[in-house]
C-alpha cells in the first residue's frame, strides 16, 4: 500500500493553519495522553497532525523556555578530561527509525545504505529503532484505514538489509508505538527473527523477568546497558497481563511515571554497567524542537545515571545537548543527549522536513582519573543525511540514504546529476541547509560536524550566516 492523503482533510487543514496560525505553527503543552491523527483525537488536533505532516512542520519551539537560543549555544565537544589514563575503548554510532514499508521495501533499496556503511556500519555497535513488526503471518508494509493509525510491519528479505550480511546495525530497539500494531503476534515473531539472527535488542519481551532485566553489551572489557522505552503505543491500552511485552512509559502525558526507568537504571548499576545508554521513543512528530517537558525528563534521567539518551519518533531531526551536572558525591558529569534522530529507513513524501536527517557516532573509553575508574564518551560526531525515494517512469522507486552534503553539492555534468532527484526536491535543499545550522546544529558545531564529503561544510557562505 503507497502512502495515503486524504484530500478534503488536507485542505481543511491548510484552512486551520491559516485561521489557528499560533495553534498550527508553535508547539504547546498537552493536558492529557498523546494525541494523534485520529485515535480519539479531537477533530482540531487531527487536523493539527495532518497539518504538520502534509503540508508544514513546527520549525519553532515552545514559547516561553528559551529553548531555541538554549539548543544554539550548546558545547557539543567531549575532550577526554586532562590526567584519563585510557585503558580500553569501543566505537558507537546509530541512526534514527527503520519503518521500512511503502517504497522502503527490499525491491527498491539495493544501494540504500552504500554512502554510510563505513560511519554507521563500521561501528562496534550499530544502532537503530525498528519501527515496526517483522511478522511472516501479517501483510508486509502499511496497513491503514481512515482516521486509524497504521500498522506497519516489514519483510524479513528487508530486514536483512539492516543487518547487511552481518556487517550492518547490529543492535535494535524494539519499544515503539508500532510495537503493538499485531498485538502479542506480532511482538512474538519480531522477537522470534532477531533471536534467529543472533543481534542484539531491547524494549520488547515476553516475560515479566524479561522485562525487569536490562541488556549488558561487552566490547573490550566495556559494560554498555542499553535500556529502550516508548511513550505510547498508538492508543492500544496494554491489559495488566500485557503490560510486560513492551517498555511503556507516558513520556509525553501531563504527569510521567518514570519508576520503571529508575529500576531498568538501578539494574543497570547492579549488572556493573560502565555506561548506560537509553534509546527513548518519545515526543510530538514533526516538531523540530522538543517541548520543555521532555527536556526537563531528559535531565531527570541523565541524573539518575544514564550517560547517552538516544531519540527517536518525531520523524524530523531535532537539537542535541550535553548535560553537564553535580553527582551526590560532588563530581562534574556530563550526558549526552539526542533529542531526534529523526526518520532514518523511512517514506514521509509530503514532509520535507522529514528528508533531513542524521546518524552519529561517538567513542565509548574506559579508563582511571583521579585514582577513580570511569568511563566516558569522546570523539562525537554528526553526519547529516538526506533520504531519497526518486519515484521512475515505471512506477518503481530508488531509495538511497545519503550523505547530505553529496547531494546538495551535486552538479551536472553534460546536464546530467549524479542523483535523480525530483527537481522540486533539489530545489528545496538550500533550505534544509538553512534549517540543519538554525535548528539542529549548534553555533559551535565545527568538532562535531562531520559531512563525510571533501568539501568542508563550514566552508559554505550558507553556514556562516545562518550559524553568526
Amino acid at each position: 500500500m503507497k502512502y495515503k492523503v486524504f484530500g478534503k482533510t488536507k485542505l481543511k487543514a491548510q484552512l486551520y493553519g491559516i485561521l489557528k496560525y499560533d495553534y498550527f505553527h508553535y508547539p504547546h503543552a498537552e493536558e492529557g495522553p498523546y494525541r494523534v491523527f485520529g485515535n480519539g483525537a479531537s477533530e482540531i488536533d487531527s487536523l493539527l497532525w495532518a497539518y504538520k505532516c502534509w503540508i508544514h512542520q513546527m520549525e519553532k519551539a515552545e514559547r516561553g523556555y528559551g529553548l531555541e537560543e538554549f539548543f544554539a549555544n550548546q558545547d557539543l565537544s567531549f575532550p577526554l578530561p586532562e590526567g584519563f589514563r585510557e585503558k580500553s575503548r569501543y566505537s558507537l554510532a546509530s541512526a534514527g527509525d527503520l519503518m521500512a514499508v511503502d517504497s522502503m521495501c527490499y525491491e527498491y533499496t539495493e544501494h540504500l545504505f552504500d554512502e554510510l556503511k563505513e560511519f554507521l556500519f563500521d561501528a562496534d555497535i550499530s544502532c537503530a529503532n525498528l519501527e515496526s513488526t517483522v511478522n511472516d503471518n501479517a501483510p508486509i508494509g502499511r496497513n491503514q484505514s481512515k482516521f486509524v493509525p497504521a500498522r506497519m510491519n516489514t519483510s524479513r528479505e528487508m530486514f536483512e538489509r539492516f543487518l547487511d550480511g552481518g556487517r550492518g546495525i547490529n543492535f535494535f530497539a524494539t519499544a515503539n508505538n508500532h510495537t503493538w500494531d499485531y498485538k502479542e503476534e506480532g511482538v512474538r515473531k519480531t522477537l522470534e527473527v532477531l533471536d534467529a539472527y543472533g543481534v542484539y535488542h531491547t524494549g520488547s519481551q515476553l516475560t515479566k523477568e524479561e522485562q525487569e532485566d536490562v541488556l549488558i553489551i561487552e566490547k573490550n572489557g566495556i559494560k554498555t546497558a542499553m535500556l529502550n522505552w516508548t511513550f505510547d503505543l498508538n492508543g492500544y491500552q496494554l491489559e495488566e497481563n500485557q503490560k510486560h511485552f513492551v517498555n511503556e512509559v507516558r513520556f509525553n502525558d501531563k504527569e510521567t511515571d518514570l519508576s520503571m526507568c529508575m529500576r531498568h537504571i538501578q539494574k543497570a548499576k547492579e549488572k556493573g554497567a560502565d555506561i548506560i545508554i537509553a534509546t527513548i521513543h518519545w515526543g510530538w512528530e514533526f516538531e523540530m524542537y522538543p517541548h520543555k517537558k521532555t527536556v526537563d525528563i531528559a535531565h531527570q534521567l541523565i541524573e539518575a545515571g544514564v550517560d547517552v539518551i538516544l531519540g527517536g519518533h518525531p520523524h524530523v531531526a531535532e537539537p542535541m545537548e550535553k548535560y553537564t551536572y553535580q553527582d551526590r558525591e560532588g563530581r562534574t558529569r556530563q550526558g549526552l543527549v539526542i533529542y531526534s534522530l529523526g526518520d532514518f529507513v523511512t517514506y514521509h513524501p509530503l514532509s520535507k522536513d522529514s528528508k533531513l536527517t542524521f546518524v552519529v557516532r561517538f567513542e565509548v573509553v574506559k579508563g582511571m582519573l583521579e585514582g577513580q575508574e570511569r568511563t566516558l564518551i569522546t570523539e562525537f560526531k554528526m553526519m547529516p543525511v538526506y533520504i531519497m525515494a526518486e519515484e521512475k517512469e515505471d512506477g518503481t522507486y530508488d531509495c538511497r540514504l545519503l550523505k547530505f552534503y553529496n547531494i546538495l553539492n551535486d552538479k551536472p555534468v553534460n546536464g546530467k546529476y549524479k542523483y535523480n532527484l525530483d527537481p522540486q526536491m533539489r530545489k528545496d535543499l538550500p533550505r534544509l541547509e538553512k534549517l540543519l545550522y538554525k535548528i539542529v546544529l549548534p553555533k559551535k558545531y565545527q568538532e562535531v560536524l562531520y559531512t563525510g564529503c571533501e568539501k568542508k561544510a563550514w566552508d559554505r557562505k550558507a553556514v556562516r550566516k545562518y550559524n553568526g
